[in-house]
């Protein structure tokens, strides 16, 4: 060729192809690779940290939920002026009814013989409750009375109020049993007295005079002039019912004190005082101190091995409830705990009651509440005598069922809230022989079975679906704390990779793409 100089040998030059969509002629030029090489955005630190910090904050509830949980729970839970715990406590807006079943006797005209008794009822009260004189104190307590109103239901009942009943003369009983002590010459008195105003062993009257309305009684009117020492100081009345003068009042359970929960340490709702007193004066020892909730204020996380321990005005002491089983309702699960033979016993088994019986424990199954009620013979049990065996002997037409008579709280054990509480007691009148007293002269050494009452309270469904709501909460909020931080720490991971990614491409692969100057535009543009 006549381009080519003999002997030598000029090799073309290798092209490479030009990138799709690039066509012959036009200029392509590639910038320096410095400034290919892009800057992170700063929104992406932004994210970055955001996500780091949030993933802390999670992690940091995850592990720390329960006492997170249970700080918002305690300020929820505190007594103050403004709390939902305190406006719901004030004025309960459950319903409420007081269910009362009187023993008939029905062959009272053969005593001593061996009393035969009938149950009747339930005579059903629907009660109003509102707590008043509520003052809040410095030391974290807070003081009040509860005022309660009954109504008669004649829809619930299953009996009518001038329905006659004939039960043990409970006027009589109380004398004898003041006199168990007294000399000849005082014994020899009452006896001539109870004579002279016709007293009987037994007494016919309507439900209702034996209940809230009172019935007439002329020993009545003799003890008002009698002095503190002979009727044990017991007020002056006009009449006698077992709950005369009891509806309508401020007294039924006497002056209160508990604690608000607003001090460190401390759970809402513990008594602190009652009828003024930090003790109970009727005991010693062990057995004056004033323990335990006051029944509308539950410990949280109560376990299987926890003892609910309790303050009864009805019964003046405390009493402890022992866990019996585990249970579920509308989905929510609790704890029931209730009253046992233990709480019952007299002294056999548990020493801790020797201080309880005010004397001799003669029959276990009863407590001796004599000293709180100004020296009367009421002795209390659950009804029919459940853990009283000897007790049922000496009277026919006791049939104890746990699942009708026994004395229960159920409660979600974490968060205290009782769901279900069943308050049931029984109370018995204490008759013995009086020597000098010829009414008495000859009967039978036993407990006298007056009536038995329940109060039963079952939360309503609104409620139970919020606490099943409160306590989801408390079991997963740890893990969804948890699962949020693993996000927010994927999120970094991801952020930080993106960060790192090279952001330019290599020098060797865009200068393949430049397109070879030819003479004049070397000439022309020389770099």
């Amino acid at each position: 060729m006549a381009c080519c100089r003999s002997g030598t040998t000029k090799e073309m030059p290798q092209i490479a192809p030009l990138p799709s969509g690039m066509k012959i002629g036009k200029r392509f030029r590639v910038p320096p690779v410095s400034k290919m090489r892009g800057r992170t955005p700063t929104w992406l630190y932004i994210f970055a940290a955001t996500s780091a910090l949030l993933a802390v904050v999670a992690l940091g509830g995850a592990l720390a939920w329960s006492r997170i949980f249970d700080s918002v729970l305690a300020s929820q839970l505190k007594l103050t002026p403004n709390s939902r715990s305190f406006q719901n406590w004030v004025a309960p807006s459950v319903p409420l009814y007081f269910d009362i079943y009187l023993f008939n006797w029905t062959n009272a005209d053969m005593f001593p013989e061996k009393p035969v008794l009938n149950q009747i009822g339930p005579f059903s009260f629907r009660e109003e409750r509102v707590h008043v004189n509520v003052t809040f104190n410095e030391n974290g307590t807070m003081s009040y009375r509860t005022h309660r109103r009954w109504y008669f239901d004649e829809e619930r009942s299953n009996g009518n109020l001038e329905d006659e009943i004939t039960s043990i003369n409970g006027v009589a009983a109380s004398a004898a049993y003041r006199a168990r002590s007294w000399g000849y010459l005082q014994q020899k008195g009452l006896s001539i007295g109870l004579k002279m105003f016709k007293q009987q062993f037994s007494v016919t009257k309507t439900a209702s005079e034996l209940l809230f309305e009172g019935y007439n009684d002329s020993l009545l009117d003799l003890a008002k002039s009698l002095p503190a020492s002979t009727t044990g100081g017991a007020p002056p009345v006009d009449k006698f019912g077992w709950f005369y003068g009891r509806n309508d009042t401020l007294d039924t359970d006497g002056y209160m004190e508990i604690t608000t929960g607003q001090h460190r340490g401390t759970v809402p709702g513990q008594i602190v005082r009652w009828n003024f007193e930090d003790h109970l004066p009727y005991y010693s020892g062990e057995c004056s101190k004033l323990l335990g909730s006051a029944g509308e204020f539950v410990p949280r996380n109560l376990t299987e091995e926890s003892v609910f321990t309790m303050f009864v005005p009805d019964l003046c002491r405390t009493v402890n409830m022992d866990y019996v089983e585990s249970g579920e309702v509308e989905g929510l699960n609790y704890h029931k705990y209730a009253l046992s033979q233990r709480s019952f016993d007299n002294s056999t088994v548990s020493s801790a009651n020797t201080c309880f019986c005010n004397g001799p424990c003669a029959w276990s199954g009863v407590m001796n509440v004599s000293a709180c009620r100004y020296d009367s013979p009421a002795f209390i049990s659950l009804p029919h005598f459940l853990y009283g065996d000897e007790l049922r002997s000496l009277v026919d037409g006791m049939y104890p069922d746990p699942e009708l008579h026994d004395f229960y709280f159920a409660v979600e054990p974490k968060l205290g809230i009782p769901v279900e509480v069943a308050a049931r007691f029984q109370l018995n009148m204490f008759i013995d022989s009086v020597e000098n007293v010829d009414l008495y002269s000859n009967v039978p050494r036993m407990l006298f079975p007056i009536f038995w009452v329940e109060q039963k309270v079952q939360m309503e469904y609104r409620v139970l679906e919020e606490l099943k709501y409160v306590r989801a909460i408390l079991d997963w909020g740890a893990v969804v704390c948890a699962c949020a931080a693993l996000f927010f720490a994927i999120l970094v991971a991801i952020a930080t990779c993106w960060a790192r990614k090279p952001q330019y491409l290599k020098t060797e692969l865009l200068t393949s793409f430049e397109k070879p100057k030819d003479e004049a535009e070397l000439k022309l543009n020389p770099k």
